[in-house]
């Protein structure tokens, strides 16, 4: 992750909150929950629109199609999921139900007196805003919801079926695409308090193990310095062979030596801690 902010605690700790990335199973979890609303939903759509009079059904099998193969990609590489895969399978899925929706609202509004505006496409702003695996694809698939919307009711809907529908459009569709837009800014702030938190944790336990490394390594530490003490005291009084004192010293220096690999060790682990 890159930031231009300046790290109090640690480097990669601040970034900006629309540039946040999902760990790739919740992503690809993400993804998965929309591609089945997306089956789910125009299966149900398909058999409500059978009862409606000339409104289209192909666009629908497509759709419906695409969230099979969708989900059967999904299935497949459920073992090795990948951030950017499942940004661009939500953004196909994305594609597929504005397709839909582009292609049946006109014909929805001219077979249903009492045909309710754009309901798909408000509810899919929201959709986005709870499932996008990337803060950009949940922008991206708002404004694909919400334009197409007002797009084809500005300049597509006659005039009698626009004061037959809903004189308050578009602006509904409008303010359902701001909130979702609001949510999507709350969630991914909500995610990079939460990836900040866990790295400060983890830094912490960091610091506490060393901490912990450090006091050890000193009791540890006080009975060889005794002993090179208490000999080298005792080679400057004996005039006796040096031989067994210079062994235990050699053996002392050995373990200091040992003492100073376990340091290694974990001034490493403190390195691999703070680049994370």
């Amino acid at each position: 992750m890159t930031t231009n902010d300046e790290d109090p605690v640690g480097p990669g700790a601040a970034v900006r909150f629309y540039n946040v990335r999902l760990s790739e199973r919740d992503a690809w979890f993400a993804a998965t929950i929309a591609v089945l609303f997306n089956g789910l939903g125009m299966l149900i759509e398909f058999a409500i629109i059978r009862k409606t009079p000339g409104v289209p059904e192909r666009p629908l099998v497509i759709s419906v199609i695409v969230a099979v193969i969708l989900l059967v990609l999904l299935f497949l590489g459920r073992k090795r999921p990948s951030v950017k895969w499942a940004a661009i399978i939500y953004l196909v899925n994305s594609a597929a139900v504005t397709f839909v929706l582009v292609s049946t609202n006109l014909q929805s509004a001219i077979a249903e007196k009492h045909w309710v505006p754009f309901q798909a496409s408000k509810l899919g702003c929201l959709i986005a805003a709870l499932l996008a695996p990337e803060f950009w694809v949940g922008l991206v698939s708002i404004l694909g919801y919400s334009l197409s919307a007002v797009l084809q009711f500005e300049y597509f809907f006659p005039p009698e079926i626009q004061t037959r529908v809903d004189t308050a459009e578009p602006w509904p569709v409008i303010a359902f695409a701001l909130g979702g837009v609001l949510a999507l800014i709350y969630r991914f702030r909500r995610v990079k308090l939460e990836q900040e938190l866990a790295q400060i944790q983890a830094q912490v336990f960091a610091i506490r193990r060393l901490a912990n490394a450090f006091l050890n390594i000193r009791d540890l530490m006080n009975s060889p310095l005794q002993v090179i003490e208490l000999s080298v005291d005792a080679l400057r009084k004996s005039d006796e062979s040096q031989k067994p004192i210079l062994d235990r010293i050699d053996r002392s220096v050995q373990n200091l030596r040992e003492i100073n690999s376990v340091l290694v060790e974990h001034e490493k682990e403190i390195e691999w801690q703070a680049k994370q």
